[in-house]
């Protein structure tokens, strides 16, 4: 049984039939097994976005941590992945020039909250800007690999630090921290506007040589980002387990390589090693890492605890208190206590969703990359089975089984 075409709905793929209902995978609880149901409703895309039949889904760290830890889960039952690969198969936006029906388009789903918009599930809704194009020479399921990973990354970086990274084919660098401060006061979320605006100095962002400290490397994320730091000029240290992923690092292009088996260790081999200051570190595994990272970026500034740090606090956007911190980005939850003496920052990363300067600027450059080949992608697991798969190959990414690898599951074109 079809669908029959509603006025008002765009453009839609005559060679595609769309059902009434489809299959969603969803978790009705946390700690609870996600679970497969039939006869759910396929979701409307709304002026100015895309509906899209899902054809590859990249499974994130985060679609595990979320179910078993209870966060990131607005509501149940609940439709969660972050990212997937499919076909445009309706249009209701005229803005997009370049995204036509019939075209395959990778969506990376920071709005979380909106579950039209997620992953697990036959048939989901994109934002026109956020639609990221696939080149047709391009072996469309391996995009599912690295979408978070490069909007993560590179919002970290261009945002949280203001680093600006070259483009192909442009003679002006993409300057991401402009672009965002730049906006009116209400095109930028409440809750990410300290962020944007004040936590970082103009005079304070990377400049070329610098040294950027990346704990977790080795993961998807940690790989993306020592890439575009490369790409802006920055020095890597990269800490990771090296027995397993010291090779690819280096491949990479991380300059110094810290195995984070000892950490004690590590610090002491980046203390003989890097005679310049370390200004920036990012962490992409947690709290207890970024602890480490935040110490260390300390010790190495040689920053002492001002008077004026102690009258306005460590978030304080006084040009005497915050321009000489060093600065550190956590990826993956908060720190316990932040030390007075490091710039703590959280990647604002529904910029992507809730920003159409922002999140067009970065899906097209990620197509383009595509494009050009010039981004290296993870080593992928391919795994077929569709939604049906998803929890079991959930259970490998939370054991570990696949460190430094990304796990995408294909869904079948009946399915």
């Amino acid at each position: 049984m079809t669908a029959t075409p509603q006025a008002g709905l765009g453009v839609e793929d005559p060679s595609t039939q769309i059902p009434d209902v489809q299959a969603q995978l969803l978790l009705h609880q946390a700690k609870q097994p996600y679970r497969v149901e039939d006869e759910r409703e396929i979701p409307q895309a709304l002026p100015g976005e895309l509906l899209v039949q899902v054809q590859a889904i990249g499974l994130n760290p985060i679609d595990w941590k979320s179910a078993e830890y209870g966060f990131a889960l607005p509501a149940f039952p609940c439709v969660n992945g972050r990212e997937f690969v499919g076909k445009v198969i309706r249009l209701n936006c005229s803005e997009r020039k370049t995204i036509a029906v019939g075209d395959t388009v990778l969506s990376v789903c920071t709005d979380y909250r909106d579950f039209r918009k997620s992953a697990f599930q036959q048939y989901a809704v994109v934002n026109d800007f956020n639609a990221i194009k696939i080149p047709s020479n391009f072996d469309s399921p391996r995009a599912a690999s690295v979408g978070v990973a490069f909007v993560a990354a590179t919002i970290a970086l261009g945002i949280c630090l203001g680093l600006t990274f070259p483009k192909a084919k442009s003679s002006q660098p993409l300057d991401l921290l402009h672009l965002a401060r730049r906006q009116g006061d209400d095109e930028i979320p409440e809750d990410v506007y300290e962020e944007v605006f004040n936590a970082i100095s103009l005079w304070n962002r990377p400049h070329t040589g610098d040294w950027i400290l990346i704990y977790g490397a080795s993961t998807v994320t940690g790989q993306v980002a020592i890439q575009l730091a490369k790409w802006g000029g920055l020095r890597v240290v990269a800490v990771a387990d090296l027995a397993k992923h010291g090779e690819r690092l280096r491949s990479l292009g991380a300059d110094e390589l810290i195995d984070r088996k000892d950490l004690e260790k590590a610090a002491q081999t980046i203390h003989d090693q890097i005679r310049q200051p370390i200004r920036f570190a990012l962490d992409a595994v947690g709290p207890e890492t970024a602890a480490w990272c935040q110490d260390l970026l300390a010790a190495r500034t040689g920053v002492q605890h001002r008077s004026s740090l102690l009258q306005s606090g460590p978030n304080s956007t006084a040009l005497g208190a915050s321009s000489s911190l060093p600065h550190l980005v956590c990826l993956t939850g908060s720190l316990k206590v932040e030390n007075p003496n490091v710039r703590v920052h959280q990647v604002p990363i529904k910029l992507f969703h809730t920003n159409r300067d922002i999140g067009g600027t970065l899906s097209e450059w990620l197509s383009s990359l595509f494009e050009s080949a010039e981004l290296q992608l993870p080593d992928t697991v391919f795994e077929d089975g569709g939604l049906d798969v998803i929890g079991e190959q959930l259970e490998r990414l939370k054991s570990g089984e696949l460190s430094g690898q990304r796990l995408v599951v294909r869904l079948t074109e009946t399915e």
